[in-house]
């Protein structure tokens, strides 16, 4: 009852805005939403032999019996990544809406289970056990990077096919059969970066990054591949992602004669740092990953963060996408709804929640609602959210590829694609 994939590979979130929930523990569970979708899809059939009316009953008491379908999620509803973990549970909670609202997966509706790890690892192991005993067939998150890495071991022993929304590549290198990721790699999008500081002849670079696992593995990554391109570091520093002050960091960056800052990392701390870099008056160019593709940061970065370069996925750029790029609908569709529900464009996160969802619900109907159902279809699956289009086999479980990345400008808190990233859109057209 998904009426919203095109084909093969295309999940469009035509979304509802019903929003009723309980609450229990540090999570949500949606409210599975009465609907007639179910007995009208089944009724609206007129080319079986067989009258419908009794194996539609049938039908609709098997799918009753069965319950609604448990889908767990771990993200940071408190601590330093309370922001982007409540835009995590937005997009999840959005697309299991429209799902709902549709019918659910084979007559069935979704339980959407989600747990605060309080931006706490060991608070993520303890939430992952309480979601396995609470008989989750998936698991959706978590956003913060340290938490990912925590539970790989018990997600491996769980057997429980998780879909994670933070941006760590260590993750799913080397390929684990349970643990997939929806956000770009680092390395791709480091990639992509590397190629934009080429093409604006960047050759000399400074970078600082957060301590976090996604903060060293950022730069770790560019570091492997910034030869490739032709630039080269002359100075690297270090903060922690709870610093707000980054003077001995700039002052580095100021008399190390680099053309470029780039900066990896996750959360406020960044926009402290795009203050202090304009107030110290450092007019070189100012790089950051797709950590800060939203709203989160160009609304407290404010003019400071005007004429920041960031990378992003191809779904922060989307209202400049032209009518022909592949997947554009199904980017504004979740787009619009989001904007509509909470008032501004959906953040990388948000995306990121909601393809996951929409990922899990495909093999869900494809190929039933057990976790060993779902792992074996999500490793042979194609499908285009928010976030662009991924490819997932058994030996590539992040699935976008660097075409996927855009390269953006805050433009007066709005992220418009630059001239390197609009030519790569129009070929794609």
């Amino acid at each position: 009852m998904i009426g919203q994939f095109r084909g093969n590979t295309e999940l469009v979130s035509h979304l509802f805005s019903g929003k009723e929930r309980r609450f229990r523990k540090s999570g949500v569970v949606a409210l599975a939403v009465a609907s007639s979708a179910l007995l009208l899809a089944a009724c609206g059939s007129s080319s079986g032999a067989v009258s419908s009316t009794s194996t539609t009953a049938k039908t609709v008491q098997t799918t009753a019996a069965q319950g609604p379908i448990k889908i767990g999620m771990i993200t940071s509803l408190t601590g330093p990544y309370t922001p982007l973990g409540t835009n995590d549970k937005l997009g999840a909670e959005q697309e299991v809406a429209a799902i709902n609202s549709a019918g659910g997966i084979n007559g069935r509706q979704i339980d959407l289970v989600v747990e605060d790890d309080q931006t706490n690892p060991t608070q993520a192991v303890v939430d992952f056990k309480t979601l396995q005993s609470d008989g989750v067939v998936a698991v959706v998150g978590p956003v913060f990077s340290s938490s990912c890495m925590a539970i790989i071991s018990g997600v491996e022993s769980a057997k429980i096919p998780t879909i994670d929304t933070c941006a760590d590549d260590a993750q799913v290198t080397p390929v684990r059969q349970y643990v997939f990721m929806t956000p770009p790699t680092t390395l791709i999008v480091g990639q992509q970066l590397l190629a934009y500081m080429k093409y604006k002849g960047l050759t000399k670079m400074a970078v600082a990054y957060d301590t976090t696992a996604f903060g060293e593995s950022g730069w770790s990554e560019m570091k492997s591949l910034a030869s490739q391109y032709g630039v080269s570091f002359v100075y690297n520093g270090s903060f922690s992602a709870t610093a707000t002050t980054f003077t001995s960091i700039l002052t580095a960056v100021k008399s190390s004669g680099a053309q470029g800052l780039m900066v990896w990392g996750a959360g406020p701390a960044e926009v402290g740092l795009t203050s202090q870099f304009k107030s110290m008056g450092l007019t070189i160019p100012l790089l950051f990953s797709h950590a800060e593709a939203s709203t989160l940061y160009t609304k407290p970065a404010g003019a400071a963060g005007n004429g920041v370069i960031i990378g992003s996925s191809i779904g922060g750029i989307g209202p400049s996408l032209p009518s022909a790029y592949p997947g554009r609908s199904i980017i504004t569709d979740f787009a619009n709804t989001f904007q509509k529900n909470n008032g501004y464009y959906p953040p990388e996160f948000g995306f990121d929640a909601g393809g996951a969802i929409a990922m899990i619900a495909k093999a869900i109907q494809a190929n039933g609602a057990t976790p060993q159902g779902i792992d074996t279809s999500l490793n042979h699956m194609t499908i285009t959210t928010g976030d662009g289009t991924y490819n997932f086999t058994p030996t590539d479980h992040s699935g976008l590829s660097v075409n996927q990345v855009a390269i953006a400008r805050d433009t007066n808190g709005t992220l418009v694609p630059t001239a390197f990233t609009k030519a790569m859109v129009a070929k794609a057209s």
